[in-house]
């Protein structure tokens, strides 16, 4: 077992005390989730938490469009049947006064078209791992994306984890260290070899447009990285800036919890866990 899990096994013992809270509540709680296919996260645990927590208001990594109207969601749209929206809506008929609000980025996919990228990269990452193959990479960019593999490899140990320790400050460390390397390590090495200039595909942007695997990496990178993370959190913070008496809680994809976290501190609101 390399060094890289045993931390994370000693740091996941250790998590234990953070549970231990004294029984302020909290005004906001950034819940991060794991929206389907777990087996210790599932509707009737993020439901415990909402019961716990008691919430005035309750925010969505879902857009505007999916609300049928002010605290109703449509009944067909994608994502209902997630571990967070079961959650919510069994929630919500326990306690209808509840106010449900959306937190994502506005027009998502429309900024994902303009950009020309999709949600995920997985191509730019498999021509990475060739050049790895071939001994193309450097050996400081050997290291960092070797680090990057690992950081991958614990964050889903932690995605299978209960809600405590997905919520934790040492898993909280250890998706930031993924993501920085995955959003700037990574992009490093995309733009320090041709290869990412060389090969091209097809943008969202139009059928006939394209874009190299370089433009992508760094649009996309940019993109999910800080622009979509920023704009949940500003969600957030206005919500918290209209309502300042209320209860807040976002339910949240994990990998953007501690990003929202921080960028919330920085602005002088910090944010508290739902089992302190």
């Amino acid at each position: 077992m390399n060094k890289l899990l045993l931390s994370f096994c000693a740091l996941l013992f250790v998590s234990c005390a953070v549970f231990k809270g004294d029984n302020n509540q909290p005004k906001v709680v950034i819940l991060g989730t794991i929206h389907s296919g777990a087996k210790k996260v599932n509707s009737d645990s993020i439901y415990n938490v909402l019961s716990g927590f008691k919430p005035d208001i309750i925010l969505l990594e879902l857009e505007s469009g999916v609300f049928e109207k002010e605290n109703t969601l449509k009944k067909d749209f994608d994502g209902r049947n997630s571990n967070e929206i079961q959650a919510v809506l069994a929630y919500q008929q326990k306690y209808p006064n509840v106010q449900i609000k959306p937190a994502e980025l506005e027009g998502r996919n429309n900024y994902r078209k303009n950009f020309g990228i999709y949600s995920e990269a997985g191509f730019v990452f498999k021509k990475i791992d060739e050049l790895q193959t071939q001994g193309k990479l450097s050996k400081q960019e050997h290291a960092d994306y070797s680090q990057f593999d690992q950081y991958w490899i614990m964050t889903e140990d932690i995605a299978k984890q209960d809600l405590k320790t997905i919520n934790s400050v040492p898993s909280d460390k250890i998706v930031d260290s993924l993501m920085f390397y995955q959003y700037v390590k990574t992009k490093e090495i995309v733009n320090n070899h041709d290869e990412f200039e060389n090969y091209k595909l097809l943008s969202s942007r139009a059928k006939a447009d394209t874009i190299t695997f370089r433009e992508y990496y760094n649009s996309w990178a940019d993109f999910e990285g800080s622009f979509r993370n920023e704009a949940i959190a500003k969600n957030v913070l206005k919500c918290q800036k209209e309502n300042p008496t209320k209860k807040i809680i976002l339910l949240t994809g994990f990998k953007h919890r501690f990003f929202v976290k921080k960028y919330l501190a920085k602005q002088g609101l910090n944010t508290a866990e739902y089992y302190k």
